[in-house]
């Protein structure tokens, strides 16, 4: 459950990115060249998001690797930076409190995309997950942090190196903890006979 215990998951983020500093930092830059070169941003750190996932489910170590070897997301990727970052950036010139607002209503689209949904049905499950929330002052908080990081990292360049995979263990955390205790609404299937 997504709650004010902001420093026991600091701690348990902070963990999990000592224990796979290596990988977590090359992919970080590998996500980082794959921004500036533009096309294959998204990408990159939807693979790198979903390794942390995985890693984080299973116990092993995280391999930089995987930033580059998943062809299958990079469709979802852009999607999902389209459909999210073209109204988040709209609501954040709508004198800022809009994109916050889509900013918390989409908090976990980008896992949940990680987690191996459409674009969709990540973007519409996060907006239920929110809603059936009742402690929105827990969000916020959560959403802070990241918004922290995210300054930190407009520093330097070195500071955006050691942030996005902080960031990205960070998601990987509130998303876990959410679904631990919230169960998730899963898209219908049709069977063909």
């Amino acid at each position: 459950m997504m709650d004010s215990h902001i420093d026991q998951r600091l701690k348990r983020t902070w963990d999990f990115f000592l224990a796979n500093a290596g990988g977590l930092l090359l992919g970080g830059l590998v996500a980082i060249v794959g921004w500036m070169v533009v096309i294959p941003g998204p990408w990159f750190t939807l693979n790198l998001l979903q390794e942390a996932l995985e890693c984080s489910r299973t116990g092993r170590a995280v391999r930089w690797q995987a930033t580059f070897e998943r062809q299958g997301n990079f469709l979802k990727s852009w999607g999902l930076t389209l459909a999210m970052g073209i109204p988040i950036a709209i609501g954040y010139m709508l004198l800022i409190v809009p994109g916050v607002l889509l900013s918390l209503y989409w908090f976990h689209a980008p896992m949940l995309a990680a987690d191996g949904r459409n674009t969709l049905d990540a973007i519409a499950e996060s907006g239920r997950i929110f809603q059936r929330r009742k402690d929105w002052a827990g969000y916020f908080l959560n959403w802070l942090v990241l918004a922290v990081l995210s300054g930190v990292a407009g520093l330097t360049a070195i500071a955006v190196v050691l942030t996005l995979p902080l960031t990205l263990a960070y998601l990987v955390r509130c998303y876990t903890d959410e679904t631990s205790q919230v169960p998730l609404t899963l898209p219908k299937r049709e069977v063909v006979v």
